[in-house]
C-alpha cells in the first residue's frame, strides 16, 4: 500500500450483528463520547484558569497568548500523520496511546513547573489531541452498518458539546476551590481512568475494513465477496483490491465542500474557542458586577 492509497470506507461482507455485539457497539460508542468530552476538558483548562495561571506564573498577555497558541503547533500535522497511521494500525491502540499521552503531557504541569513546562505541555497535548476526532469516528462506525451510522456518528460530535456542558462548570469549581493545578491533575487522572476502561472494553467492530494481516490497512477480508468500489474482487489469479488514491479524494467537490464548511464552523463557533480564551473574555466563572440599585 502506497502513501497515496486509502482503505475503503465500506467494509466487505455483511456480518450479522448478535445481541452481544450490539451491546458492545453501544458500550464502545459511549466510551468514545466520553473520550471526546475529555478531549475538550483537557484543552479548556488553560482558558478557564487563565487569570489564575497568569497571576501564579507572572505571565504577560503576550506570554499567555504564546502558551495558548502552542497547542496548535503540531495539532494539524499530527492529525494528518496519525490519519495515515490509522490505515495501518488498529484504532484501538491509537486511541489508547492518545489518552495516555494526554495524561502524561499534563502530569508535570499538575505537579509544578513554570512557563517552559506550560509551553511543552501544550505542544504535546495538541499533538496528541489532533487525531482524536477522526480516529474516534473510525472506531465508532466500525460497529455499525452504513444505514445505522448516523446516530453513533452524531453522538461522537455531541461529545464535544457535552464536554462544554459538563467540564466547564466542574473544572471551574475545582479551579476556584483547589487551584488550577488541581484542575490539570483532575483531567489527567480522568484520562488514565478512561484508558483503563478502554483496554478491556474498546476495540473495532465487525464492519471495520481489515487486511489479511489483521490491521485496517487493506480493504476487505480477502474472500472475494465484496461489491462496489473499494471492495475485494475475486479473480482467477487471486484477489484484487481496488483502492482510491488520496489525491482523488482531495480533489472531489465533496471533500472540498465539507472541509470548507467545517473550517467555517470551527472558526465561528464560540464553544470551539471558549476553552482557549481567558475567563474574563468568555464570561465563564467571572461574576458580572450588578448595576447600582439592582
Amino acid at each position: 500500500m502506497t502513501d497515496t492509497e486509502v482503505a475503503p470506507a465500506v467494509p466487505v461482507g455483511s456480518p450479522k450483528p448478535t445481541k452481544g455485539s450490539r451491546r458492545r457497539a453501544w458500550i464502545v460508542t459511549a466510551l468514545l463520547v466520553v473520550f471526546m468530552m475529555i478531549n475538550f476538558a483537557d484543552k479548556s483548562v488553560l482558558g478557564l484558569a487563565a487569570d489564575q495561571i497568569r497571576e501564579d506564573l507572572g505571565l504577560s498577555a503576550a506570554a499567555f497568548g504564546l502558551a495558548n497558541s502552542a497547542f496548535f503547533l503540531l495539532f494539524s500535522v499530527c492529525g494528518a500523520a496519525v490519519g495515515l497511521l490509522a490505515d495501518r494500525i488498529r484504532p484501538k491502540w491509537l486511541l489508547l496511546a492518545m489518552a495516555v499521552l494526554w495524561s502524561l503531557s499534563q502530569a508535570p504541569l499538575a505537579v509544578g513547573g513554570g512557563f517552559a513546562v506550560l509551553i511543552t505541555s501544550r505542544v504535546l497535548l495538541g499533538a496528541a489531541e489532533g487525531p482524536a476526532f477522526p480516529v474516534a469516528q473510525q472506531a465508532t462506525l466500525s460497529w455499525f452498518p452504513n444505514h445505522r451510522r448516523n446516530l453513533p456518528g452524531a453522538l461522537i460530535v455531541l461529545g464535544v458539546t457535552l464536554g462544554v456542558l459538563v467540564a466547564a462548570p466542574v473544572l471551574t469549581w475545582v479551579i476556584h476551590q483547589h487551584g488550577w493545578r488541581s484542575a490539570v491533575a483532575v483531567v489527567a487522572l480522568v484520562g488514565v481512568v478512561w484508558a483503563l476502561l478502554w483496554i478491556p472494553f474498546g476495540g473495532e467492530g465487525p464492519y471495520a475494513a481489515t487486511s489479511d494481516k489483521g490491521s485496517p490497512a487493506s480493504a476487505g477480508l480477502g474472500d472475494g465477496t465484496g461489491t462496489g468500489e473499494g471492495a475485494v474482487a475475486g479473480t482467477g489469479a487471486g484477489t484484487v483490491r481496488h483502492r482510491t488514491p488520496y489525491r482523488r479524494i482531495l480533489a472531489t467537490r465533496t471533500w472540498i465542500g465539507a472541509t470548507t464548511a467545517y473550517f467555517g464552523t470551527t472558526g465561528s463557533s464560540p464553544s470551539r474557542w471558549s476553552g482557549f480564551l481567558p475567563t474574563s473574555m468568555t464570561g465563564w466563572a467571572t461574576p458580572r458586577p450588578r448595576p447600582p440599585g439592582c
